[in-house]
């Protein structure tokens, strides 16, 4: 005899038991993202009224850059599963939700990729963009 599980009751699916480590891997970043939070407030306070060259010199500290690098990569992570969820909760169409995801997973790719260069580039000594591009 074939077990057989039902997958959509009055309309609304049912869990398939799977889902557990996307659970696991929000809460994760959650609570890797608490101490970078409160390490990036304490930053920001001793950051006012150094100027510009006492911000230069906070990014140029290794220790520094890393952390703020790592902030950065956890909270695109987290961001990415947090619409992830809504995705998968609102948006019903297969086609549509792989669409979807695809260009959201691009997006948060070229999000941590652009400030993870931009970070690497002021711990360097480097202006954050080249002379003449931007403002």
């Amino acid at each position: 005899m074939s077990r057989h599980t039902k997958t959509f009751v009055k309309g609304v699916k049912v869990s398939e038991r799977h889902g557990a480590g996307e659970w696991t891997a929000e809460r994760l970043s959650s609570a890797i993202l608490v101490p970078l939070t409160l390490w990036g407030l304490w930053s920001g306070f001793a950051l006012s009224g150094g100027g510009y060259d006492g911000a230069l010199a906070w990014f140029r500290s290794p220790v520094n850059a890393v952390l703020l690098a790592v902030t950065l990569l956890v909270s695109v992570w987290h961001m990415q599963m947090g619409l992830k969820v809504i995705v998968d909760d609102y948006i019903h169409k297969p086609g549509s939700r792989r669409a979807l995801l695809g260009l959201i997973g691009l997006l948060c790719v070229l999000l941590a990729a652009a400030g993870v260069f931009f970070i690497v580039r002021l711990a360097l000594g480097s202006a954050p963009l080249p002379a003449g591009f931007g403002i």
